[in-house]
Order: C-alpha cells, then structure tokens, then sequence
C-alpha cells in the first residue's frame, strides 16, 4: 500500500464517520458535540481534495 491509498482511506473513514456522528447528533437534539465532528468530516473531505490536486498535478521530471 502507499502512501496515497493510506491517505485516501483515512480520508473516508474522516468523511464517513464525521458524517453519521453528526447526524446522529442532529437526530438526538443534543447540543454538544457538533463542532469535534463538523472538523472531522471537514478534514476527511479537505485531504480528499488535497490528494485529488496532488495526483491530478504532473510531476517536473
């Protein structure tokens, strides 16, 4: 595995897992916790795109 698949995975498991705790919050009505989650899932999604620019860019060689 490289380090790009690596990336890539922690990136899902970021979006997916932000994603259902933050609707479970919601769904609970509960107060706390909204912004630990919103930053998860929000940093799952920035290195997606991070990876995606890094591989879309050609390399200077």
């Amino acid at each position: 595995m490289t380090v790009g698949t690596i990336l890539l995975f922690v990136s899902v498991i970021c979006v997916t897992v932000g994603t259902w705790r933050l609707l479970r919050i919601y769904k609970a009505g509960r107060p706390g916790g909204k912004v630990l989650w919103w930053a998860v899932a929000s940093f799952g999604i920035t290195l997606f795109f991070v990876l995606k620019l890094m591989a879309d860019t050609p390399t200077l060689s």
